[in-house]
């Protein structure tokens, strides 16, 4: 079987599952996701994934029946359903009200899990990476299906030939439009704090506790579009892409300088 989905309580073929007009994350983009790749039964960091989906649904005020193991269990059974070797696999819960409404009060809540099949290998390539003015709201920290920054910083990226957006706000680069970024200069890895301005990935956590546990210096702090720039290296993170470096800039050749850490 190639993709699968859940809704509600049904299981089904993607192009089988329907969501109502009702759910909100129609109109108003009122809910949150997360996603993750696995193999067969196993999800690569899954308590992570699951723990930051449970936050980020309480921090906007959703409110569901799910519990760790109850979210836990359904996602290892969709993937068994699903029967594929290997696989990217999205969950969204969002709210529900029979009223077109702004205010959320009254809503119920609906969860949506959708899971496709996906090459899981190291990719060595090089990214090409393109500037653009950070224009998102202020809950960049919660991950939220509001997504047009993103969608339209993407769109415009591939169009001119990059692999991926950066995100400048005030001449401090923040994240990319899907991943986070890392620059290493001298020997120290640097990255944007944990804050409003970026989301707190899991594979950008796991890097820097590979780093404390290897002893590499680690700053998480702001950093220029110039520091970036004249960095060692630069190291785009996700969950799908995992860790890979970058080599250009626009038009500028970055990176790729002889390190060691």
């Amino acid at each position: 079987m190639n993709s699968y989905a859940y809704y509600n309580g049904k299981f089904g073929k993607k192009e089988e599952i329907t969501i109502p007009i009702s759910d909100r994350s129609i109109f108003f983009a009122d809910a949150v996701y997360d996603a993750a790749i696995g193999s067969y039964d196993r999800i690569l960091w899954e308590n992570e994934h699951i723990e930051r989906f449970l936050k980020n649904a309480y921090s906007i005020g959703i409110e569901h029946k799910y519990t760790k193991d109850d979210l836990s269990a359904l996602l290892k059974e969709i993937a068994v359903k699903s029967m594929l070797s290997s696989y990217f696999i999205y969950f969204q819960i969002s709210r529900t009200n029979k009223k077109r409404t702004h205010s959320a009060i009254n809503s119920n809540s609906s969860l949506l899990v959708t899971i496709d099949p996906i090459t899981i290998s190291p990719n060595e390539k090089p990214m090409k990476l393109m500037l653009t003015e950070d224009l998102r709201h202020r809950y960049c920290h919660i991950k939220t299906t509001n997504l047009l920054p993103s969608v339209i910083a993407s769109t415009k990226a591939e169009a001119s030939g990059f692999d991926e957006a950066v995100f400048v706000k005030d001449n401090f680069v923040t994240e990319c439009a899907k991943s986070n970024i890392s620059i290493i200069k001298q020997g120290r890895i640097i990255t944007h704090p944990k804050n409003e301005c970026i989301l707190p990935g899991i594979t950008r956590e796991h890097l820097l506790s590979i780093c404390y546990e290897l002893g590499i210096p680690c700053e998480e702090r702001p950093f220029t579009v110039e520091e970036m720039v004249m960095a060692d290296e630069i190291l785009v993170t996700g969950t799908s892409k995992l860790c890979r470096f970058a080599n250009r800039i626009g038009n500028i050749q970055v990176g790729e300088k002889n390190i060691s850490l």
